[in-house]
């Protein structure tokens, strides 16, 4: 699985681009993937899909590949966080 850091695509890319093979985690993808085509901001969809694999990890019922994906997409995203949290100290 490519690192969503690394690879500065968009998130619909990279969920389009990855199969679990545990289907609640692929339904979770696959909505999300919905969502986002339907005008969502990915910013919205990114912290439902964070919330549900959430979830599956604290009931122990997500497979080695979610986890990985759960971890990846808890990571934080250094030019985004950094220029946001930048902004909040000239207000």
């Amino acid at each position: 699985m490519r690192s969503l850091n690394k690879k500065k695509q968009s998130l619909r890319k990279e969920l389009e681009n990855t199969y679990l093979e545990n289907t609640i985690e692929q339904k979770i993808l696959d909505s999300a993937i919905v969502r986002l085509n339907n005008g969502q901001k990915e910013k919205d969809v990114l912290k439902e899909v964070k919330s549900q694999f959430r979830k599956l990890a604290l009931n122990k019922k997500i497979s080695q590949k979610g986890l990985s994906l759960y971890t990846e997409l808890q990571r934080p995203k250094r030019d985004v966080d950094i220029a946001l949290s930048s902004m909040t100290w000239f207000q």
